[in-house]
């Protein structure tokens, strides 16, 4: 029975040192190798400066071609938009940009029915685990997820958890150094075409009576003195209740509306809440004549 014990305890004793080994090796790589998502690349920024900085989630993501901002204005830009991004993700990411010492000249913040939503994006919350112990992010993951102590203190249990996105797939490639399809520096996603399906979307009936993580985004901006400004990207014409956006704008009288831009233009949308590439370019463009700098003639 004894030798038995000393057998079972023998082999926990060697998953364990395996645990802690793969944890090390995982997290080296990918705090160390070149940047394969948005977290990562905002975590390697050093004290740099963006004078144009794009937050939301995927009516970011898959809108804002920062490139083209760049070429267009002559000054930095980049999206930072999060597919599934919540109002605490945008919150994250601006606490991030503040923790890293990055001056920006605006912070554009995409506002519109998220307001009602409440939670967090899996996939950030994914791509953190590398660097879950850096305070801001521990205090995200900390209150959001039920498991935090595990994915915290137990080896390599973040990286078993979050498997599909940053497994050994992600690993290896980060590994090799293997470029990411998005280009990190831009950060915008395009989608192209269309989705397929028929046009429509409804936004809420009734807006949240408040918001604190909006309260907590202003104030943060305000301490640090960062200019942000809220906008609505375009929604399709076959969209219901854009009275939602109007109670918004109520609320938010300096918020930026263009969510009804395209409502003619249906061959913009991949889908009813999604710009194509050809309808983001069309966008960029847009918001550059009526919002950001020119260069000079």
């Amino acid at each position: 029975m004894k030798r038995f014990i000393k057998h079972i305890l023998f082999l926990i004793g060697v998953l364990l040192v395996l645990l802690f080994v793969l944890d090390a090796l995982y997290t080296k790589v990918y705090r160390e190798s070149v940047p394969r998502n948005k977290v990562a690349n905002l975590m390697a920024y050093k004290g740099d400066a963006i004078d144009y900085v794009f937050i939301g989630s995927s009516r970011v993501d898959n809108t804002i071609d920062a490139a083209l901002i760049e070429r267009k204005t002559e000054k930095t830009a980049i999206n930072l938009g999060v597919q599934g991004g919540k109002l605490d993700d945008y919150y994250l990411m601006l606490q991030l940009l503040v923790d890293k010492k990055i001056q920006t000249e605006t912070v554009f913040i995409q506002l519109d029915y998220v307001y009602n939503i409440d939670g967090t994006s899996e996939i950030l919350k994914s791509e953190l685990m590398p660097y879950i112990e850096n305070p801001i992010i521990d205090a995200y993951v900390k209150e959001r997820d039920l498991s935090y102590k595990t994915l915290r203190y137990v080896p390599f249990v973040r990286y078993m958890k979050f498997d599909y996105k940053i497994g050994f797939r992600e690993f290896f490639s980060s590994s090799i150094g293997k470029l990411p399809k998005t280009n990190l520096s831009n950060g915008y996603s395009p989608k192209y075409n269309s989705q397929g399906a028929t046009l429509k979307y409804s936004l809420p009936t009734k807006m949240a009576a408040t918001n604190s993580v909006i309260q907590k985004i202003e104030k943060l901006a305000n301490d640090h003195q960062i200019n942000l400004i809220f906008f609505t990207a375009p929604f399709c014409g076959a969209t219901q209740n854009f009275e939602y956006i109007d109670q918004l704008k109520e609320r938010f009288p300096t918020l930026i509306d263009y969510s009804r831009v395209f409502v003619d233009r249906d061959d913009y949308f991949y889908n009813c809440s999604h710009l194509n590439h050809k309808g983001a370019q069309e966008f960029t463009n847009l918001f550059v004549k009526a919002y950001l700098q020119t260069p000079p003639n």
